[in-house]
């Protein structure tokens, strides 16, 4: 049945130009990978995309999305999304690990299990054996033999680009057409590959390494064969699952060998008598996993990794290239110079970068050298940096041209109240400090009633009589808890003026839709 929404797909390796123009014209549903839909967000200062209209997050694979490698980039996705979204999580397989790393982004969240938590579907027929590798490819063959007849289509996994490659030509050679599937691929060769296994006329084999593991659908593939043993239980139930789709049967092989394959004998062990295939299982291949479970106890081997817990990209600082570093280095000069950070602060990821005498340039001394300093300092900042909202009035204020924007007020042995002045800074500073969640946190780690007071005047606008432009009204029982909440307003101030000036916003907030 035909819906009437428009959809795109959302990924690397193909052309961005054609996914930008999709998303501009409007669409319904985004289908994307983390790292390209987080390279079009921060496309020309976010201007091109903004998520804060989506309503509805789906993230399949979940286990692997919420694994230590993308989970930076996930959060960083659903930070720009509004928060008050729904997100639903699909996986066939959760380790606890990573549960736990995907309840932080859920509220509330119901668990709906299928069958059991990654266990196998019972709709395939699972056989393990142990082969050493010299006899793997006759094994091979004769399973093809068996399962290879009229449109039924047969996967078989390898573990490395090379085998893939190897075990496609050797196929090709004894008169099977096959094709190959792994990363080394481009994203057109990938397509391509695919788009021929799913056809009824195309090749009966398929080669892949476990790139294929995960999200391939073909409702012809009734055989799944492990030529090389998967390397933990999360990698078999997803192999494995490649067959007996839906309502259909499928049944798949576990080929593994008795030397370096052995420490995977256990979880393929696990997976099966987990599944209700125990029968199933060679007492060779049980006789294996005993013998290594042994060795393991005895600290003469140690078991495999459960394939989760890897490192991805950080997309943080430790990964800047040097472009960047200079470009934050200038930053970091403006910021000293308006007095929002110390000069005596170290920012380890310019190191080799910083001048012998940064240091004086951001003091502010009363003395002529020092007053040289910062001269030479202005001269260096960029028209860039100088332009971003509030800075100048921060330098001003720095060189002593501008007043403090609170005061205190009379007050008693315990109550402490002081006044501050917001109305300058832009709308979405002025937002930042005065939203409910952000005056809850003062109040909870400062102890801080904080009141908003006074109105908004433009530019060209003065408050008449008995009139105060937008304030902040701060009270507490201690002068030096309410010093330290007027240090982080101020912050927060700063913060917020500076990501307005860097997405170069200026007056225009089209994209700006609030949650």
């Amino acid at each position: 049945m035909y819906i009437h929404y428009r959809s795109t797909a959302v990924y690397g390796g193909a052309g961005v130009a054609e996914q930008i123009g999709d998303l501009k014209r409007g669409v319904h549903i985004a289908v994307a990978t983390p790292g390209r839909m987080i390279d079009i967000l921060t496309m020309q200062s976010g201007k091109i995309l903004s998520l804060r209209r989506v309503s509805y997050v789906v993230m399949d694979e979940a286990d692997r999305m919420f694994d230590m490698g993308f989970a930076p980039q996930i959060s960083a996705i659903l930070s720009a999304v509004r928060p008050d979204r729904q997100t639903v999580l699909f996986s066939a397989t959760f380790p606890k690990a990573v549960e736990t790393l995907a309840r932080k982004s859920l509220k509330y969240p119901i668990e709906v299990m299928v069958g059991g938590r990654s266990v196998a579907s019972d709709s395939v027929t699972q056989h393990a054996e142990v082969v050493e590798e010299e006899d793997k490819f006759l094994r091979l063959l004769q399973l093809l033999g068996e399962h290879v007849e009229g449109d039924s289509k047969v996967i078989v996994f390898v573990d490395t680009q090379a085998r893939c490659d190897t075990i496609f030509e050797q196929l090709l050679r004894c008169g099977y057409p096959s094709l190959s599937l792994h990363g080394g691929k481009e994203q057109e060769d990938r397509d391509s590959t695919i788009s021929d296994f799913k056809r009824n006329d195309g090749p009966p084999v398929l080669v892949a390494t476990s790139v294929a593991g995960r999200g391939l659908d073909v409702s012809t593939c009734r055989c799944v064969i492990n030529y090389s043993s998967p390397n933990h239980l999360e990698d078999y139930v997803h192999r494995v699952g490649r067959t007996g789709r839906a309502s259909d049967k499928g049944v798949a092989y576990t080929l593994v060998n008795s030397t370096d394959e052995a420490k995977f004998a256990p979880s393929v062990v696990r997976a099966m008598i987990e599944s209700g295939h125990a029968d199933n299982i060679s007492p060779a291949l049980r006789e294996l996993s005993t013998e290594f479970k042994e060795k393991v106890k005895k600290g003469e081997a140690r078991k495999a990794g459960s394939g989760f817990k890897g490192k991805g990209y950080s997309y943080d600082s430790s990964e800047m290239n040097d472009a960047q570093k200079l470009a934050r280095l200038e930053k970091r000069q403006a910021l000293i110079e308006a007095g929002m950070i110390d000069a005596d602060d170290e920012d380890p990821t310019l190191d080799g970068l910083l001048p012998s005498d940064e240091t004086g340039g951001g003091s502010g001394g009363g003395n002529d050298d020092g007053g040289k300093s910062d001269a030479k300092a202005h001269a260096k900042l960029s028209a860039d940096v100088l332009a971003l909202p509030g800075m100048k009035a921060a330098l001003m204020k720095k060189a002593g041209f501008s007043e403090d924007t609170s005061r205190s007020l009379s007050t008693g042995a315990n109550h402490f109240v002081e006044e501050m002045e917001i109305n300058d800074y832009p709308r979405e500073a002025r937002w930042r400090v005065t939203q409910k969640e952000t005056t809850s946190r003062l109040q909870d780690e400062f102890q801080t009633a904080v009141t908003l007071k006074g109105e908004y005047f433009g530019p060209n606008r003065e408050p008449g009589e008995g009139e105060r432009k937008l304030y902040l009204l701060l009270e507490s029982s201690s002068e030096q808890i309410l010093q330290n909440c007027i240090l982080e307003i101020k912050r927060l101030l700063n913060e917020e003026t500076l990501r307005v000036g860097a997405r170069g916003l200026g007056g225009s907030h089209r994209y700006n839709v609030l949650g």
